[in-house]
């Protein structure tokens, strides 16, 4: 035997002896096999999900820098920061408290944190510990125990650590208006009723006399028009057909005058995690418990469309506004601040 072949064959040994342990186990059963490949599919998933997370936390310490190294350049034009927040926030969709926490992120760590257990979302909250020493201790606390978001904010209370910062945000309390409350408007000569979204209903000519461009107008029981008092106006009964994220849904909006819209809405008044983070997945899964606490029946307003062109929304379940309790659970942000 040459001695090509001898080190080929001591290569494969090698090669053997240390692969040993990946050898595919030996299933006798179907029910095994599939058993096998589904907990292989599970923990596949969860290391994409582990390294999205790590990725997000990067991504999150090097835009920080990027924006802090920005305006350390131009330190000495009056209230540059505070411009450049804004526009970036127009620019890339973004809340500007969000881009506030990624600023100060990147100035807390001087390095990228590399924990394998601590999403943005926990560093983000640990932004509001001043004291370095009492950061780390929690810090560690939360990933040795793996704490999620939630725990970690519990903690945090719990310790009542001194900070200038606010972990709890209280949003204005808000009120939808009445249903199906419209204005007039004048499209082409011709009295339309505006019902939101860049829809318009045609007013018959007889009840068009009665009535001026800028009027405010509801439909009675008998489905007649009438004039309505100066209010809220676009709010309107959905029924919620699929959460797309924490803060992005699709329903079909019922305008009256039997027009159902089938529309994508943001809310208006929070920004929650990317889909791809295990925070976003749970910012989904609880908008997703929130929207369906009522078989998906809503009470929407829409006045407004963001910098993409989609409408944002106030949202209320059973009466009650959902915003307050996806920020209580650490799952959102407020937007537009």
């Amino acid at each position: 035997m040459n001695k090509a072949c001898v080190f080929f064959l001591s290569a494969f040994l090698v090669f053997l002896i240390a692969h040993e342990g990946l050898a595919a186990p030996q299933i006798a059963t179907y029910e095994g096999l599939l058993r096998a490949i589904r907990e292989t599919r599970a923990a596949s998933q969860a290391r994409v999900e582990a390294a999205a997370e790590q990725e997000k936390v990067r991504e999150t310490w090097e835009t920080g820098k990027l924006i802090d190294e920005h305006i350390l350049v131009n330190k000495e034009r009056a209230q540059y920061g505070e411009r450049v927040l804004q526009r970036l926030s127009f620019d890339l969709g973004m809340s500007k408290r969000e881009l506030h926490y990624m600023v100060e992120f990147a100035r807390t760590y001087p390095i990228v944190p590399t924990s394998a257990q601590l999403s943005w979302g926990h560093y983000r909250d640990l932004l509001a510990i001043n004291d370095p020493k009492e950061r780390k201790e929690i810090e560690d606390f939360a990933e040795d125990r793996k704490l999620p978001l939630a725990e970690l904010r519990k903690e945090i209370k719990k310790r009542r650590v001194a900070t200038t910062k606010e972990l709890e945000v209280e949003l204005t309390e808000i009120t939808p208006g009445p249903l199906y409350t419209y204005q007039l408007t004048r499209l082409k000569d011709r009295l339309k009723i505006d019902l939101g979204f860049g829809v318009y209903h045609g007013l018959p000519e007889k009840e068009a006399k009665e009535f001026k461009e800028g009027d405010i107008v509801t439909v009675d029981k008998k489905g007649n028009l009438k004039k309505a008092e100066e209010t809220e106006l676009f709010t309107y009964s959905a029924v919620v057909t699929q959460v797309v994220d924490g803060d992005t849904f699709h329903a079909l909006i019922d305008l009256g005058f039997e027009v159902v819209l089938a529309q994508r809405v943001r809310l208006r008044r929070i920004n929650a995690p990317e889909i791809i983070s295990a925070d976003g997945q749970a910012a989904k899964a609880l908008l997703e418990k929130i929207l369906f606490r009522d078989q998906g029946r809503i009470i929407l307003r829409s006045r407004d469309l963001d910098q993409h062109g989609r409408p944002i929304a106030d949202v209320w379940v059973r009466g009650e506004s959902i915003d307050q309790e996806l920020l209580d659970k650490g799952l959102a942000v407020t937007a537009n601040e």
